[in-house]
């Protein structure tokens, strides 16, 4: 008789026992909180590519700016365009740009947003993702960046030089 069990085999049913399937469950779980982990790290780190691309071309458009003054022949007033807001000297704004403010906006704006705070003559970024940023400000996650004079060496007469957009006080984003 081949093909037939003997009775004192018992059949199992088939499918998964409940303990297979808290396991199954409990692996899925794992697994999707590690994938929720990468994704944010990752858009954080976008958010900072984003953020630094838009400084380099906010560096870029100051120095066609200064450019653009020497080749019209316009005297070249360093204080005067340290004061200036940089998002002016671009053709477009950033993405998220909410204009010029007399001073600290940060509490009225959504993060993600830029804002000149006239005040302080100060570029804002008010970061959305501030998981791995430090800085030594309180309050809101930000970076602020302002325009600084270059001046002469010591040795000279301690006159302006140059300009360069740097951010107002130390972060580190990762």
């Amino acid at each position: 008789m081949r093909g037939r069990r003997s009775p004192a085999v018992r059949h199992r049913a088939t499918g998964f026992s409940l303990l297979e399937s808290v396991v199954t469950v409990a692996l899925m779980g794992v697994c999707a909180g590690l994938l929720l982990e990468r994704l944010a790290y990752y858009q954080e780190a976008a958010e900072k590519t984003v953020m630094e691309l838009e400084v380099n071309k906010l560096k870029l458009a100051l120095q066609v700016h200064i450019g653009d003054l020497i080749a019209r022949n316009q005297a070249l007033d360093y204080g005067q365009i340290a004061r200036e807001n940089p998002v002016l000297w671009l053709d477009q704004p950033p993405v998220g740009y909410r204009g010029e403010f007399p001073g600290d906006a940060s509490a009225d704006l959504p993060k993600g947003s830029w804002y000149f705070d006239r005040s302080r003559t100060e570029l804002v970024y008010l970061l959305d993702q501030d998981r791995n940023f430090r800085s030594k400000s309180e309050g809101r996650a930000r970076v602020r960046w302002h325009v600084k004079t270059v001046r002469a060496l010591p040795a000279g007469d301690g006159t302006a030089i140059g300009l360069r957009l740097v951010p107002a006080e130390p972060y580190s984003w990762f």
